[in-house]
C-alpha cells in the first residue's frame, strides 16, 4: 500500500521530499482530491517537487500517485465507516442529497477525462468477433452484467450473461473462441475473479470491467478496461461504470453496424407488435 511505502522510505527523502511525504501521511484524504498545484501551495515546496516526489516513488507522474493514495482510501474505507462519513456533517437533507449527485458528477467527468478510446475499441472487436461473449458480475454489479448483455443483444445474439448459479458448470465447456468479461470494483467478489481466472487458465480471451489495474480482477484478466466508481455513504455508486458501458455499447454497435440508426427497423415493428411498450397518447384539450 503507498502509504506504508511513503512511511518505510521516509529517511531515505531530502528534506522537500520529507515535508511531502508527511503532509500526505497525516492528511491522506485531502491529498487523494489535490492538483500537484494544491499539494506544492499547502506544503511550501514547489509543484516541480512534487513531481519529483512521486518519480522517485516509482510513478510516471503526479497523477498515478493521487490514484493509488485514492485506491488506498478506498480500500480502507469499510462501509460503516462510509456511512459514519457521510451523515456525521450538520447539513441538511437535501445538501446530503446534492452531494450524492456531485459524486456521480465527478465520477462521470473523471472517466470521461481518462477513457482509452484504443482499448474501448479493441474490446468492442473482440466482442463483436467472439464466437460467444459471457459477462460474469454478481452482487450489485450482477446488475451491469445485465445491463451490458441487455443491449448487446439486440444485436449480438451471441452475447450472455452467465447466471451465477451455474457458472462453474458452464465455463467448463466453453469453446476456445469464447470471449468473458468479468466486472466488480474495490474489493471484488471472490467468484466473479474466480471465473475471470478459470477461463484464462483455459486460455479463453478475458477483460476485467473494474476500477484500476491493480485490483485483484485486473490481475486475473487478459485485458483491463478501467473506469472510476466513488461510494456515496454505503452505496458503491455506478454511475461512473453505467457511462462507461454505454460508451461500450455504442462502440460495439458502431463496429457491428457502422450507422447504427438504421439497423432496428425490424426489432421496433417487433414492439409495437407486441406492445411493448406503453405509448403516451394523452393530448391536451
Amino acid at each position: 500500500m503507498i502509504l506504508s511505502r511513503i512511511k518505510n522510505e521516509m529517511s531515505d527523502f531530502s528534506k522537500n521530499h520529507r515535508l511531502l511525504a508527511q503532509f500526505i501521511l497525516d492528511n491522506p484524504e485531502d491529498v487523494a482530491f489535490m492538483t500537484a498545484a494544491q499539494l506544492a501551495k499547502k506544503v511550501g515546496v514547489s509543484e516541480s517537487t512534487v513531481f519529483r516526489f512521486a518519480n522517485q516513488l516509482g510513478f510516471q507522474g503526479y497523477p498515478e500517485l493521487r490514484t493509488s493514495i485514492q485506491e488506498n482510501m478506498m480500500e480502507s474505507f469499510q462501509v460503516t465507516t462510509r456511512e459514519q462519513e457521510y451523515i456525521s456533517t450538520e447539513e441538511e437533507e437535501e445538501d446530503l442529497i446534492l452531494k450524492g449527485f456531485r459524486i456521480d458528477a465527478q465520477t462521470i467527468m473523471a472517466g470521461a477525462a481518462k477513457i482509452n478510446r484504443a482499448d474501448l475499441y479493441e474490446v468492442a472487436d473482440m466482442i463483436v468477433g467472439a464466437e460467444s461473449v459471457y459477462v460474469v458480475g454478481e452482487r450489485s454489479s450482477n446488475a451491469l452484467a445485465h445491463y451490458l448483455c441487455f443491449y448487446l443483444s439486440w444485436f449480438l445474439p451471441h452475447v450472455h450473461h452467465l447466471n451465477p448459479d451455474y457458472a462453474l458448470e458452464r465455463m467448463t465447456n466453453l469453446s476456445p473462441r469464447t470471449l468473458v468479461i468479468g466486472i466488480t470494483f474495490h474489493r471484488c467478489i471472490r467468484n466473479v475473479v474466480d471465473m475471470v481466472a478459470l477461463a484464462r487458465r483455459k486460455g479463453l480471451p478475458t477483460v476485467a470491467i473494474t476500477n484500476s489495474a491493480s485490483t485483484p480482477l485486473a490481475r486475473k484478466a487478459s485485458k483491463v478496461l478501467t473506469v472510476p466508481c466513488n461510494f456515496i455513504s454505503f452505496i458503491d455508486s455506478y454511475a461512473g461504470p453505467i457511462s462507461f458501458i454505454n460508451a461500450l455499447i455504442l462502440a460495439v454497435s458502431r463496429r457491428k453496424f457502422g450507422d447504427v440508426g438504421k439497423s432496428f427497423a425490424d426489432l421496433e415493428a417487433l414492439w409495437k407488435e407486441k406492445g411493448t411498450y406503453i405509448m403516451d397518447t394523452h393530448r391536451e384539450e
